[in-house]
């Protein structure tokens, strides 16, 4: 976990030179003090708020991120982050079928074929 933070700080701070921005403009613009940012761009902040809380980073972050899922990928993440335990257990199951029947053939799957497969 703490590397995927750390790549997120990583590409912050990547994001934030490509734009010649220095660590206290982006602070400026976010309303935020220069050192927050630091640890930001370390990777350290969000995993030390969540382990405190005992719960995951994604907890945190997923009913704040101001984000328009842009393609597909995006908003089947968007879909199951709502998601209790059963569901996203048996939303598994489910594009577990779909995944397994659509590489066997290797073509897409109709509606009609995943009617079928949750039929079964």
């Amino acid at each position: 976990m703490d590397s995927l933070y750390k790549n997120f700080g990583s590409r912050v701070r990547e994001k934030r030179v490509m734009n010649n921005m220095s660590q206290e403009k982006l602070a400026e613009r976010c309303d935020l003090s220069t050192s927050y940012i630091g640890l930001v761009e370390r990777g350290e902040l969000v995993v030390k708020i969540a382990n405190a809380l005992d719960v995951t980073p994604n907890a945190l972050a997923m009913d704040s991120i101001k984000h328009k899922a842009c393609n597909n990928k995006d908003k089947l993440v968007l879909m199951i982050n709502d998601f209790d335990d059963a569901q996203l257990n048996t939303t598994f199951e489910i594009v577990n079928q779909i995944h397994s029947y659509i590489r066997k053939g290797t073509k897409k799957a109709t509606y009609m074929d995943i009617d079928e497969l949750l039929s079964d």
